[in-house]
This record gives structure tokens, C-alpha cells and sequence, in this order.
């Protein structure tokens, strides 16, 4: 995660949502380390002014959304 251009690495919830806000437009998004669990990643995507917040895994170079396969 930490090579992507959108990694802001270990920033927390309310500056992940700062630098959205910043950028305003919907759909942005950033990837940040999780506050609560250590070793997930959040995706933080902005849509109508809400900050929406999803897990990621890594499992085996497998990135998860929510348990779920995504990359």
C-alpha cells in the first residue's frame, strides 16, 4: 500500500478527512493505516460532503475490502 500515490500514511480519521474536504470534489479518496487496528489500511472516499471509511486487508499480496477480494 505504501508505494501507492494515494497512501497518506499513519494520519488519523479527522486529518484523512481535513484533506478531503480540502479537495471537495466527490469521489475523491486516500488510503491512511487504520487508528483502531493495527496492520489494516482505510480507504476513505468523500461523496456529497460525508467521508465514507472501509477496511482493508492484506492477505498473501491480496488486498481485501472487508474480507471481500478487491486487487
Amino acid at each position: 500500500m505504501e508505494n501507492l500515490p494515494v497512501y497518506h500514511g499513519p494520519i488519523g480519521k479527522e486529518e484523512g478527512e481535513r484533506r478531503l474536504g480540502q479537495d471537495g470534489r466527490d469521489g475523491c479518496y486516500l488510503v491512511r493505516n487504520s487508528d483502531s487496528v493495527p496492520g489494516v489500511y482505510c480507504l476513505c472516499v468523500l461523496c456529497h460532503g460525508y467521508v465514507y471509511t472501509y477496511r482493508l486487508y492484506q492477505d498473501h499480496g491480496v488486498v481485501l475490502l472487508d474480507k471481500t477480494r478487491i486487487l
